[in-house]
């Protein structure tokens, strides 16, 4: 038994080697695209929420510049049309740094375990839509953070975007807490969902019992 854990322990720790060898220089190609990609969506939805427009992105290394402009007619007291100019800033690397390392341990745990193909197939894909949907999450309320930021700069801003409801301190908080936190234990957090799914699976996966009959004379 104990020679059979070691060996299981082995198995995965040459699977996440070969996963990440192969992962790490793909990876290392398409990361701007990825990040660049969730980035504009989810601001994109951050800004239609509170109506204002984009009317330039502007992309340098792993930050993006979006500037902004107010959807919505704004008049002041003189009955003047005011506009809003503002630019908001978001760095893109700094949620989704880990992918590597967790892409390759849910391919090292669901290839080290015995189950039908198209179950570890699914399973894979599962893993990295959760994984797709925990990066927009946390970019989505960074995104909001950084957009009510901005407002301290504008008081034009902040008179625009107090038209809505902002629970300003649970955003900044969540923020904070998932740009700390998420990109560190996302691989931790993915591998128990992985390790707990195949499990489930094992126990779904019928044992056949061979049994040695010898023929009656």
């Amino acid at each position: 038994m104990k020679k059979l854990f070691h060996n299981k322990i082995f198995t995965i720790f040459l699977y996440f080697l070969v996963s990440f060898a192969l992962i790490l220089p793909l990876w290392l190609q398409v990361n701007r695209l990825y990040n660049h990609t969730l980035t504009n969506i989810v601001f994109h939805l951050a800004a239609l929420n509170y109506e204002l427009t984009i009317t330039q992105t502007a992309i340098k290394d792993k930050e993006i510049t979006f500037s902004l402009t107010n959807s919505t007619p704004i008049k002041d007291f003189n009955n003047r049309i005011r506009t809003i100019d503002a630019h908001v800033t978001l760095d893109t690397g700094s949620v989704t740094f880990n992918v590597p390392m967790t892409l390759s341990l849910l391919l090292a745990l669901t290839l080290s375990f015995r189950a039908p193909r198209q179950k570890k197939a699914a399973l894979i894909l599962k893993s990295m839509t959760l994984l797709l949907l925990l990066h927009l999450v946390t970019l989505y309320v960074i995104a909001l953070s950084t957009l009510i930021q901005s407002a301290g700069n504008s008081t034009l801003m902040h008179f625009y975007l107090n038209r809505f409801y902002l629970p300003q301190e649970l955003i900044f908080n969540t923020a904070s807490m998932l740009n700390s936190y998420a990109a560190r234990f996302e691989p931790f957090l993915l591998a128990i969902f992985v390790w707990w799914m195949l499990q489930k699976i094992r126990e779904d996966v019928p044992t056949v019992e061979t049994t040695d009959t010898l023929p009656k004379l």
